[in-house]
C-alpha cells in the first residue's frame, strides 16, 4: 500500500510505531524536515521504496507547499498525519484527505496550547 505520511515540522516521535502496523509497500513524503525525515530515515532502514513529492515553486510559488501536499494525497492509498494540532500545512493535507475520501488516521500529539493535557497523542 501507498503510504503517505505528512506532520509537523517541530514533532520527534518514533515513527516506528505509527507505520509498523501497516503494509507499506511504498512511502509517500513531502521531503521536509521533521516528520517526513523520519519517515524517509524509516523506509530507508525497512527498504521500502521511497517517493518523494517536492514542492514545485517555481510552478505554484508561495503556494507550492500546500500543492505539493495535495499531491501526495492523490498519490497515496493511505494517509497517516501525524500533527501537532497547530500546523496548516498538516491540517491542509488532512482536509484534502477527506475531501477525496481517502482512508485517514490522524494523530494529535501533546504538548502545544489546545492539548497541553494529554499525556498520549490524540487518535481521531
Amino acid at each position: 500500500m501507498k503510504v503517505a505520511v505528512v506532520g509537523s515540522r517541530n514533532l520527534n516521535i518514533n515513527i516506528a510505531e505509527y507505520l509498523d502496523c501497516e503494509v507499506v509497500t511504498e512511502l509517500v513524503s513531502g521531503g521536509a524536515r521533521g516528520i517526513d525525515s523520519l519517515a524517509e530515515e524509516y523506509a530507508r532502514r525497512k527498504g521500502i521504496p521511497r517517493k518523494i513529492f517536492y514542492p514545485d515553486y517555481d510552478a505554484y510559488g508561495r503556494i507550492a507547499p500546500l500543492m505539493r501536499n495535495r499531491e501526495i494525497v492523490a498519490y497515496a492509498d493511505l494517509v497517516i498525519a501525524l500533527w501537532d494540532g497547530c500546523s496548516r500545512g498538516t491540517k491542509n493535507a488532512i482536509d484534502h484527505a477527506r475531501q477525496l475520501k481517502k482512508p485517514l488516521k490522524i494523530f494529535i500529539f501533546p504538548g502545544n496550547d489546545a492539548h497541553s493535557l494529554f499525556s498520549e497523542p490524540i487518535v481521531m
